[in-house]
């Protein structure tokens, strides 16, 4: 067994490992050019936040805005419907039920590749191409099987009983899954919308096949930035910073949930 010093000294080098890419887009994101391109790292440089004005002076916030709106509303939307079928293949006697499960399942078999063209066709003959509810409506088809196979996990292992109780002192079925269940699961819930919510954000196949300029995502401009004769390293970096924010601190704020939420159901 390794000495408690030792066991330290490996959670810091594993800590050092996942943390310098970081490191090294924040330092990219506020270098000038020669210093970002130099062959040999210079680590020690007047730090310059010209990449930063010139990410917020273009689209880039605007993009970043459609992320927002679209990541939101999808997610909240996959998690009320995962939520209801979850607890429903959890509770209730329905007739081939693991069928069904399973035909959910296999919504996230396929690669995305091999649903591209019928979904181009049905959203232009639709004209849900370019709109927020378009990218809506397609995050909720790619997400909610997730959700509905968490979900299911997480309502199998609070035992039924407890909400038969609670119907026997007079609650409904309704008011057991509010009152009862549903507080019981909220880590395993908030865990799966962290996760989806992650999913969503970096999402790049299908942003940029259905959307264009009114509805375009950040992980589509991105792009933007590799030119026909340089790239554009630093604000590249900077809208990468940028984008990356918001999710450290959500998951920061919510990393107590997470951790119960990932661990729901391993103790009795």
């Amino acid at each position: 067994m390794l000495s408690s010093t030792g066991r330290y000294a490996l959670l810091l080098l594993a800590l050092l490992i996942a943390l310098f890419p970081l490191f090294w887009l924040v330092r990219t994101s506020i270098s000038t050019r020669r210093i970002a391109l130099a062959e040999e790292p210079v680590w020690l440089f007047k730090p310059t936040f010209d990449a930063y004005r010139s990410v917020f002076e273009s689209d880039y916030p605007r993009y970043l805005m459609n992320s927002a709106v679209v990541v939101t509303a999808s997610v909240a939307m996959v998690m009320i419907l995962g939520t209801l079928a979850g607890y429903s293949l959890a509770r209730f006697p329905i007739r081939g039920k693991e069928d069904w499960f399973f035909y959910v399942i296999t919504t996230r078999m396929g690669p995305p590749v091999a649903f591209a063209l019928p979904f181009y066709i049905i959203y232009e003959r639709t004209d849900l191409l370019d709109s927020y509810l378009g990218m809506i409506v397609m995050y909720v088809v790619v997400n909610l099987a997730f959700a509905v196979w968490m979900t299911r996990s997480f309502f199998e292992d609070i035992p039924k009983s407890q909400e038969e109780s609670a119907m026997v002192d007079g609650l409904s079925r309704l008011q057991a899954f509010l009152r009862v269940t549903l507080p019981q699961a909220a880590p395993g819930l908030i865990a799966t919308a962290i996760f989806i919510f992650i999913i969503a954000w970096n999402e790049f196949f299908y942003a940029a096949m259905l959307t264009r300029d009114s509805a375009r995502t950040f992980t589509t401009a991105l792009p933007q930035f590799v030119g026909f004769s340089r790239i554009r390293w630093e604000e590249m970096a900077a809208a990468s910073v940028v984008s990356v924010a918001p999710v450290m601190v959500f998951a920061a704020l919510v990393r107590r949930n997470l951790v119960r939420g990932l661990t729901f159901g391993a103790v009795k």
